[in-house]
């Protein structure tokens, strides 16, 4: 099986009064995850299932991917990528999943943590760019520190 972690574009600075959940990607965010879309068609043939956290923004973000691969099914939300995921709720949620191309939309500082402990036991330095994409594989099922991590790609390397 195949996991990619996507986490969302670049969006709105939080305004006063507004609540975090509602900050959308901006004009810019939205070109730049376009264009990114477009270059992981070159390495990912097909994806099977999109999962997003309900924030707006991975919402957007996980709405370019679905457009852009032309798949019917909706995103689905989950709040087990909400900002403050556990990874073993990801790890349960990635298993729920049908397909062996599932890809998840979400936050920082969350997925550096993630993808670190589904790679590794003893913990990986990872800087996760706004609109970068990891893939990670799994023999079978997913399980911590059992993935093979096989890319992690900023937005910027598709030309945005």
């Amino acid at each position: 099986m195949n996991v990619y972690l996507v986490r969302h574009g670049a969006a709105e600075d939080k305004k006063p009064g507004e609540s975090d959940f509602d900050r959308e990607l901006t004009e810019e965010g939205k070109k730049k995850m376009t264009l990114a879309v477009k270059g992981w068609k070159n390495l990912i043939p097909r994806l099977d299932t999109l999962v997003s956290s309900p924030l707006i923004r991975a919402v957007q973000t996980a709405e370019v991917a679905r457009k852009a691969y032309g798949i019917k099914e909706e995103v689905i939300k989950d709040n087990r990528l909400m900002p403050g995921s556990r990874t073993e709720e990801v790890v349960a949620l990635i298993n729920e999943m049908p397909g062996e191309e599932i890809v998840l939309f979400g936050h920082e500082p969350d997925f550096s943590t993630h993808l670190s402990r589904l790679i590794s036991n003893s913990g990986a330095g990872i800087d996760f760019k706004k609109g970068a994409i990891a893939k990670i594989y799994f023999q079978g099922r997913a399980r911590l520190s059992s993935g093979s991590l096989e890319f992690l790609i900023p937005v910027k390397a598709f030309g945005a």
